[in-house]
């Protein structure tokens, strides 16, 4: 996979594009790497109740992606993503609990 699509990932990431295009890129080859990965698949098969969606927002956030930025990527507000966040969090059993979200995302790795 990585001598097949990544090299082209690169490639279109030096041409001009838009900046939703680039994020879209950005976000594009972090998931083919995290299919190498187990991430996905521990959030999947260990949170069975998460939602498509907020596991895709499970992900931007462990890329490190802002609220904002997610929101915009997705074309839904910040607030919607901030009700998705919590959500995350009170899946995962992390309300009222000092964890940073990214951290513990990114700790599943």
């Amino acid at each position: 996979m990585k001598e097949l699509l990544l090299p082209y990932i690169e490639e279109m990431k030096n041409r001009k594009i838009d900046s939703k295009s680039k994020f879209a890129l950005s976000i594009l080859e972090t998931n083919l790497q995290n299919i190498i990965s187990p991430f996905t698949q521990r959030l999947s098969s260990k949170y069975l109740g998460l939602t498509p969606r907020e596991v895709q927002v499970a992900d931007l956030i462990r890329q490190g992606k802002s609220t904002k930025e997610i929101a915009r990527f997705i074309g839904i507000s910040a607030s919607a993503i901030s009700i998705y966040r919590y959500h995350i969090r009170e899946k995962l059993g992390l309300i009222e609990q000092k964890i940073n979200l990214k951290t513990y995302l990114q700790n599943l790795s």
